[in-house]
């Protein structure tokens, strides 16, 4: 992770949307990772799982599918088998039972981000992270052709067009771009959706439209040339996925905002909001009856709605981290979801409709056939071993954008880009050179204050020595004044022999030495100048005999 995006220590992390429900992530002053469960009331180094409540329903089958998070999924044939798109660069196929079909199929574009198969069922477009589609055939696993270029940022969503003569794109580069799939080349224009980042694309299923949605919460649908036909305003943050009704009649979208929306396709009406989920709903799917949807949430839950009561039916199908991507298998007997671990996981939708844990059976069945969801929260029931546990020293693995509404989808945008930190793995934090003892207020410096005993020598003043200019000088004005005590000798009442005082010539911080009349030396004065003062001292000097 680099500098500009990482915790500062001893700080709680306001986006804990990549939490279960109720924990608080915390940085210790030493750079340390912990986290705070208010549902159990614990504090530990360990991030916090889901304990599944006892009696709940477990998947069929768990694929220890890929390295990174799992971006998408399809499903296809009479086989059911599975295909899917992850963060490590690679798309792998999967039966129902979880063995492994055929070699992971490498891109060289970065994560892949995004999958569609074609009707006849022997292609698959998808996305990639550097803003380019590829085209596989399915049989042989192998690249059809070279790259579609076209988008300047990674494509997000993309659909085939139920003819098969064309496929959408959307790519956070805000434009949606429509191809010819036997050529790989743009057939019209690129829209300017004005979503910012388009997150969902698809097809109306009779073809003569499709509907776009992203950053901007707003949903568009478009006729097949591109034309936009209406707006759809209504949620409160990004789109995240759409599907449509088999007839055409009704989208369905999910968002951010942690709810989905039922809209009237001919005029934007919503119908219902479906809300229960606790975090960001970021994936969408139909079951081939249409009798139920299924969504997909970052609140570690799969959560199936009859259509018919708008209501949850049976439990959330609970998962050990963020649930991705979700679809329903074309025979209408299994849901396969993937997640932010890399897992693909296989449940049963009919034993998913009809088991219930009793504490939720009371709530459901008080509930009104129009009133919305009653969501129970997904609470944890296990912290870890201990506050103490020495086993999870880890590395914040994201940081929020402060000028984003929303931390869940550019949490997903941090994904797309990036490698993510296991936080189940010891990962040392580098810390800043500690400052100890340092304060600039009074009564807290460290610097000790040393008093100095004054001198004992008071009768001696300690100058700097004088400079061979100012010694010349001195010498020059004695020799002056020695021959002008000579001249006045003769009018002098002073006996021979005796001392005359002589007027003490200024020298700024240099001695000054007089002869007198005899030849002996004189006193040697000194003075010195400080703030405009002066201070000047003598010394006597023997006299010659």
């Amino acid at each position: 992770m680099s500098s500009w995006d990482r915790p500062l220590p001893g700080v709680r992390l306001d986006n804990d949307s990549h939490l279960v429900p109720g924990c608080e992530w915390h940085i210790s002053p030493l750079g340390r990772s912990y986290f705070v469960d208010h549902n159990t009331r614990t504090t530990s180094w360990k991030k916090p799982t889901l304990e599944r409540p006892p009696g709940s329903l477990t998947p069929e089958c768990v694929v220890e599918a890929h390295s990174k998070n799992i971006w998408s999924l399809a499903c296809f044939g009479t086989s059911c088998n599975i295909l899917s798109a992850s963060g490590d660069g690679s798309i792998r196929q999967w039966t129902r039972d979880g063995e492994r079909v055929g070699r992971p199929w490498k891109s060289d574009g970065g994560s892949v981000s995004s999958v569609s198969i074609s009707q006849d069922e022997s292609m698959v477009v998808c996305g990639s992270a550097d803003g380019r589609l590829r085209l596989w055939d399915i049989k042989k696993g192998s690249v059809v052709g070279d790259p579609w270029e076209g988008h300047g940022d990674a494509v997000g969503c993309l659909d085939w067009s139920p003819n098969a003569r064309e496929v959408a794109s959307g790519s956070d580069d805000g434009t949606i771009r429509r191809w010819n799939p036997d050529t790989g080349r743009q057939i019209a224009p690129p829209i300017e959706a004005g979503h910012g980042r388009v997150y969902a694309l698809k097809y109306s299923p009779q073809g003569d439209k499709f509907a776009s949605g992203g950053e901007d919460k707003v949903i568009c649908v478009w006729s097949k040339d591109g034309e936009l036909l209406m707006e759809i305003e209504g949620h409160d943050d990004g789109v995240s996925s759409l599907c449509w009704s088999t007839d055409g009649a009704r989208i369905f979208s999910a968002s951010y905002d942690n709810t989905i929306r039922k809209w009237r396709s001919i005029d934007g009406m919503e119908l219902v909001v479906f809300c229960g989920h606790l975090n960001a709903i970021v994936s969408l799917c139909l079951s081939p009856d249409e009798s139920h949807l299924v969504s997909a949430s970052m609140d570690y839950s799969v959560r199936i709605w009859d259509l018919k009561t708008n209501q949850q039916v049976g439990d959330p199908l609970l998962h050990n981290d963020e649930a991705w991507a979700v679809v329903t298998s074309p025979d209408g007997k299994s849901i396969i979801s993937g997640t932010l671990d890399g897992k693909i996981c296989v449940w049963s939708l009919e034993a998913a409709l009809k088991h219930s844990v009793d504490d939720h059976s009371a709530d459901e069945s008080d509930a009104k056939p129009d009133a919305k969801l009653k969501g129970r929260p997904v609470r944890s029931r296990d912290a870890g071993k201990g506050f103490w546990d020495a086993d999870s020293d880890t590395e914040p693995r994201f940081s929020a954008s402060p000028a984003s509404s929303s931390v869940a989808h550019h949490w997903r945008d941090f994904l797309r880009f990036s490698t993510r930190p296991n936080l189940n793995a010891p990962q040392a934090i580098p810390l800043e050179t500690r400052r100890s003892n340092f304060n600039l207020f009074r009564g807290g410096s460290s610097i000790p204050t040393v008093e100095v005993a004054a001198g004992r020598k008071k009768n001696r003043i300690f100058v700097s020595p004088p400079s061979a200019a100012e010694v010349a000088r001195a010498e020059a004005a004695a020799a002056a004044a020695a021959q002008q005590a000579n001249g006045n000798q003769a009018g002098s009442s002073t006996p021979v022999g005796q001392p005359q005082a002589v007027p003490v010539t200024q020298v700024s911080q240099g001695p000054t030495e007089t002869q007198g009349a005899g030849g002996g030396t004189g006193d040697v004065s000194y003075q010195v100048r400080c703030c405009g003062l002066f201070f000047s001292c003598g010394r006597p000097t023997s006299h010659q005999s």
